[in-house]
């Protein structure tokens, strides 16, 4: 279950807390002036979260490895140029459709 708590009572429950989390699978939101800080979890939630990141940037790696090294200048005025493209597809699409 998903709880919200303070700052004080986390300081006030810290053990009963971390039971529910070990025993009850809770989930803790930690607040400070109502503003989200950190979340509790499981370590079976933390461990596959870590599992999950690793696969997705192990993913990436791959593709990283297979794509030609480009700088950002590259990458923006390629990106620019595409959107430069689209653009005039789109106005050459209305002029053909219009009457």
């Amino acid at each position: 279950m998903r709880k919200e708590i303070s700052i004080t009572e986390l300081r006030g429950k810290l053990g009963e807390l971390l039971d529910g989390v070990n025993h009850n699978e809770d989930r803790l939101i930690v607040k400070r002036a109502n503003k989200p800080l950190a979340a509790i979890v499981p370590i079976e939630t933390y461990e596959k979260m870590l599992q999950q990141r690793e696969r997705a940037f192990s993913v990436l790696e791959r593709i990283w490895r297979k794509v030609p090294a480009v700088s950002e200048e590259e990458a923006q005025a390629d990106i620019e140029q595409a959107m430069i493209e689209g653009r005039a597809e789109k106005v050459h699409k209305r002029k053909k459709l219009s009457p």
